[in-house]
């Protein structure tokens, strides 16, 4: 005759302690951002020596691949940039076209002041890397991403223009999205230029001309930074 079942709550005692682990209970992998890191590997072989490229030295054929989530934005204050080239990326999270407005149209309220302290370091000649979560609700499922902005120098030298970069994993729902940091700002310090070595730069390649700017109605109220699909591809 076998032995009677042990009750459940002693079953449950003499498991007491133990580590129970579950085959399908495994952490979630890294996630890697390969278009960014080759529009940032790009942006590098560019400046060389220098403290950062020009923008007329950009060639969207060298980072067709990353086209999409690419953008350049305008300085219009050391915290301030406004969209003025965008990948198609950019469209299908805000459900617009987002040329002519500020970056910050990407960003939650809370979220903006850091924004704005990363563009003012971009300004003088850093690059920053925002990791960044997508705000949840309904019709916004999980959404995780990384921002990355590298400056760009006019032809007078100055630095007036971003060139940045925004991967996501995840879908982007029906509504709109904003993101917030979901980690800390790495940011890299603008480092000093060497001494000259006498030779002299690869001539510049000429960039497309950009498409004009098309005004979007009624624009959002600017303080700090606040907050349609077009018929061919936009390349920065």
């Amino acid at each position: 005759m076998t032995d009677a079942p042990k009750p459940i709550t002693r079953q449950l005692r003499e498991q007491a302690g133990k580590i129970l682990r579950l085959p399908f209970a495994l952490r979630a992998p890294a996630l890697d951002y390969p278009l960014a890191d080759s529009v940032l590997r790009y942006w590098d072989g560019l400046r060389g020596t220098r403290l950062a490229p020009a923008r007329a030295e950009v060639d969207p054929r060298n980072i067709s691949q990353a086209l999409e989530y690419t953008f350049i934005a305008e300085l219009v204050t050391p915290e301030i940039a406004r969209l003025r080239i965008t990948g198609r990326h950019f469209e299908d999270l805000l459900g617009m076209d987002p040329r002519g407005m500020p970056l910050g149209v990407f960003f939650a309220l809370d979220a903006r002041d850091e924004l704005a302290q990363a563009l003012s370091q971009v300004s003088q000649g850093a690059r920053a890397q925002l990791p960044l979560r997508g705000e949840s609700g309904l019709g916004k499922p999980g959404l995780d991403g990384l921002l990355i902005l590298l400056p760009l120098t006019d032809a007078q030298g100055q630095i007036t223009r971003v060139l940045g970069v925004l991967e996501t994993h995840g879908q982007i729902g029906r509504h709109p999205r904003r993101f917030k940091l979901s980690g800390a700002r790495m940011q890299h310090p603008a480092q000093p230029v060497p001494a000259a070595t006498g030779a002299s730069p690869a001539p510049a390649r000429p960039m497309r001309p950009a498409p004009p700017v098309e005004k979007a109605g009624a624009r959002p109220q600017l303080r700090v930074i606040t907050g349609g699909r077009s018929q061919g591809p936009r390349q920065p």
